[in-house]
């Protein structure tokens, strides 16, 4: 009798961008279990990823100061193609209100500030990702009418 293997439940992925591997690890830890990981060192990668994975990136974790391409430039792309459906949470160890103010601009859906509290991280992406999957489902129906 030939045995049945499970079918494997694609997981949403997620887009890491710290330009420390350290960060990288830590998030990619938490959060390895629920979503297929993609990893970049720079804002640069960021969006090489974005534009092959346009729709299938449920949500990004976004460093602020890189080199080569900071996270502002990676929100900046974001608005200009539209992927304004792909929540951002920024995380950065630099939390003053010019950043704050400035992420604003680009409808940033959360802030975390490093170091992580792994649950609190965790509580807090779940959260947006949920609030982002029930606005993309409420305007899709809202299309097929």
């Amino acid at each position: 009798m030939k045995r049945r293997e499970k079918p494997q439940i694609q997981k949403p992925k997620m887009l890491i961008v710290d330009d420390k591997a350290v960060n990288r690890y830590v998030l990619r830890s938490i959060f390895e279990d629920d979503y297929e990981i993609v990893e970049c060192q720079d804002g640069r990668g960021a969006i090489e990823v974005l534009e092959e994975r346009r729709d299938g990136v449920a949500a990004v974790l976004l460093d602020i100061v890189m080199p080569v391409c900071d996270g502002f430039a990676v929100l900046k792309y974001m608005k200009e193609t539209e992927l304004n459906m792909v929540p951002v949470i920024l995380i950065s160890s630099n939390v003053d209100d010019k950043n704050i103010h400035r992420a604003s601009d680009y409808d940033v859906a959360d802030y975390i500030q490093k170091p992580f509290q792994e649950e609190v991280v965790r509580r807090r992406v779940q959260r947006v990702v949920g609030l982002f999957q029930v606005k993309r489902e409420n305007e899709e129906y809202e299309q097929a009418e």
